[in-house]
């Protein structure tokens, strides 16, 4: 096998290994809004607490 195929399919791989890591970095954010989007607060919470035991009571 000649040694440039080598260097090209090195030199692909290397390239390809980064496009993924930027990739991955992306979706980490995103996930990390979604978390952030997703994140009740207390308030939120004791709210739907409440509205579940008027439910219980009501039913």
């Amino acid at each position: 096998m000649d040694v440039t195929v080598l260097y090209v399919i090195v030199a692909i791989s290397l390239a390809l290994n980064v496009i993924l890591g930027i990739k991955v970095m992306i979706l980490q954010k995103e996930l990390e809004e979604v978390k952030k989007a997703t994140r009740l607060t207390k308030e939120e919470v004791d709210k739907l607490n409440e509205r579940l035991r008027k439910l219980k009571i009501g039913g």
